[in-house]
C-alpha cells in the first residue's frame, strides 16, 4: 500500500512539473522565439504559421498572456503608415478568436484593434466594435479606470461631444480631481 502511495505521489509530482512547469515555458519560450522570427515574415500567411505555434501550443498557464502580447505587437504592426487594409484586417481577424470574453485586459485589446482599424481606414463599424468590446469590459468592470478612459479616448477621437460629456462625468464621479478630463469638460 505504501508502496502505491509513493508511485502516485511521484506521478501527481512529475505531473505538475510537466504541466506547471515545463509546459508553460515552451509556450513562452515559442513566443518569444516567434519574436525574433517575425521580422522575416512577408505576409500575413508567413506571420500567421510564425505565431500559430505558441498561439496553439496545449499549455495550462501562459495562454492568456500569449494572446495579450501578440494583441499589443499586432496593434504596432497594423497601426504603420505602410500596413495595408487587407493585411491589417486579416491579423485583427487572427487574433480575435482568440481574446477571452472574460479578461478586461482583452476586450480593451479588441477595442484597441478596432479602434486602429477605424481611425486608419475609417468604417464605422470598427467603431461600432471597439465601442462593444469597452461595453463588455465595462459590464466586468464599471469603475475601473482603463475602461473608463478608454471610452473618453474612443469617444473624442470621433468627437462625439455627447458621450464625451457623460463619460467624463462618470469619472469625475470617481476621480473629481482629474484636471484634463475637468479641462476636456469645459471645452
Amino acid at each position: 500500500m505504501r508502496s502505491i502511495i509513493i508511485v502516485i505521489g511521484i506521478i501527481l509530482a512529475t505531473l505538475s512539473l510537466i504541466y506547471g512547469a515545463y509546459k508553460p515555458l515552451v509556450k513562452a519560450s515559442s513566443y518569444i522565439g516567434a519574436l525574433g522570427k517575425v521580422q522575416t515574415a512577408r505576409s500575413v500567411g508567413e506571420f500567421k504559421t510564425i505565431f500559430d505555434t505558441p498561439v496553439f501550443f496545449n499549455s495550462p498557464v501562459g495562454d492568456e498572456e500569449v494572446i495579450k502580447f501578440l494583441s499589443n505587437d499586432i496593434s504596432e504592426i497594423i497601426f504603420q503608415e505602410n500596413m495595408s487594409e487587407e493585411a491589417s484586417r486579416a491579423l485583427v481577424d487572427y487574433l480575435e478568436p482568440h481574446l477571452f470574453a472574460n479578461s478586461v485586459i482583452h476586450l480593451l485589446n479588441g477595442s484597441r484593434l478596432h479602434s486602429i482599424l477605424w481611425q486608419k481606414f475609417g468604417h464605422s463599424e470598427d467603431f461600432v466594435i471597439a465601442e462593444n468590446y469597452l461595453k463588455k469590459a465595462k459590464r466586468i468592470g464599471p469603475q475601473l479606470p482603463p475602461v473608463l478612459y478608454g471610452f473618453l479616448g474612443l469617444y473624442s477621437a470621433k468627437g462625439d461631444e455627447e458621450n464625451i460629456q457623460k463619460i467624463s462625468e462618470e469619472i469625475l464621479k470617481y476621480w473629481p480631481n482629474d484636471e484634463k478630463v475637468k479641462s476636456l469638460l469645459q471645452k
